[in-house]
């Protein structure tokens, strides 16, 4: 049985500055207590959405029309965005939201009165210029969070606004001919992907250049090990330019990969320090424009326990495959529709189950359509 569309916020784009733009909703995520939805927008604004209580209402003929509740204009474009992970809606003091914005402090706002809370700088001690960074992640009680740059990665106190990282590690030599790089604890590139698992507070970093490195201690340890995700059976069939994503699995012994230009998604155990397990296929994801996974577990019916990831295609359409690890090689999705007219930028489930999120945006680079046919949206479904 498809979704069920229950509310939905639809971008206007003849009220943009320019039609041609950089896509309307480039990200979202649930707030910690699923009260909220936060998204990363055209202009580089972020936005908080508080879900009406009533969502469900069956009684209800049409979808639910959202309006955003704060909108936190950033000064230059933005690369991270992650909500505080003890954010509740009735504790102003916990809902709030960091971001990295080019040539800028990292900033802790208010996601409900985009006031600024704190700020942290990360600066280039040669150039004394800020360095942005591409990827933030909380450790699970948000004392402190990890910062991912160009091979590097630096860990925050979040209660020592304006002070600089208390460690700031690189992540291995730039120069693979360097004496100390060692492949199996290092790794060079952009820092593109961060995931905290929070039994062993280890820390996953992915990059750019298609590596993975874990580290003890949310970041603040040692390399336990490092691997390459090129070469491998996957990247013959599902192909890959980047990490864009990590995910846990909910016990932990298993990795989620996700990469740009991908039509899957790599499955790794963990427990053997970087052995592919499965992947899989039919994401249809070949392009530059990032299309955000989402790895949830499933709360209800005979699949209650399972594993699902979830991911957007290019062509519109949303996916699900279920415990994929529990397979060796590659996988189909078990259930699939269509929610947009666009790329299918985020594809989030509740952490309640039943109610999944998408969004959407323009993927210029391969669009055709004209301005009157592009659907930029967020939708909210039930399943």
């Amino acid at each position: 049985m498809a979704p069920t569309r229950v509310a939905q916020n639809q971008c206007d784009l003849a009220s943009l500055p320019n039609s041609r733009a950089s896509p309307p909703f480039k990200h979202a995520q649930w707030s910690a207590d699923g009260t909220c939805l936060i998204t990363a927008s055209v202009t580089s604004d972020i936005q908080t959405f508080v879900v009406p209580a009533d969502l469900l209402d069956e009684d209800r003929d049409e979808p639910l029309a959202l309006r955003s509740y704060c909108t936190i204009h950033s000064p230059e474009s933005v690369n991270a965005v992650v909500g505080f992970p003890t954010f509740h809606l009735q504790d102003h003091a916990s809902a709030l939201v960091l971001s990295s914005a080019r040539e800028h402090p990292i900033r802790l706002n208010s996601a409900l009165s985009s006031n600024l809370v704190a700020s942290y700088p990360l600066v280039n001690e040669m150039t004394e210029q800020y360095i942005s960074p591409h990827s933030l992640a909380f450790n699970a009680t948000g004392t402190c969070f990890v910062a991912g740059s160009d091979s590097a990665i630096a860990v925050f106190d979040v209660s020592r606004p304006g002070q600089e990282p208390l460690t700031y590690s690189k992540t291995g030599p730039k120069n693979s001919r360097d004496s100390r790089w060692n492949p199996t604890t290092s790794m060079r590139g952009l820092v593109s992907a961060l995931a905290v698992e929070v039994s062993s507070s280890i820390l996953a970093a992915g990059t750019f250049t298609r590596s993975v490195a874990l580290y003890s201690a949310t970041g603040q340890g040692d390399c336990i090990g490092a691997f390459s995700v090129h070469g491998n059976q996957a990247d013959s069939a599902i192909h890959g330019a980047g990490i864009t994503q990590l995910h846990w699995s909910q016990c932990g012994r298993y990795l989620i990969i996700t990469e740009r230009k991908s039509n899957g998604v790599m499955v790794y155990d963990i427990r053997k320090t970087g052995q592919l397990l499965s992947w899989v296929e039919g994401r249809c994801a070949r392009s530059n424009q990032r299309l955000g996974v989402d790895v949830s577990s499933s709360t209800s019916g005979r699949h209650s326990g399972s594993c699902e990831v979830w991911a957007g295609g290019v062509d519109g359409r949303a996916r699900m495959w279920r415990d994929p690890q529990l397979q060796e090689g590659a996988l189909q999705p078990c259930l699939e529709f269509m929610a947009h007219n666009d790329a299918v930028t985020s594809t989030i489930m509740h952490r309640a189950g039943g109610v999944l999120t998408t969004t959407s945006a323009p993927d210029y680079a391969g669009n055709s359509k004209n301005s009157n046919e592009l659907d930029p949206s967020l939708k909210i479904w039930t399943t």
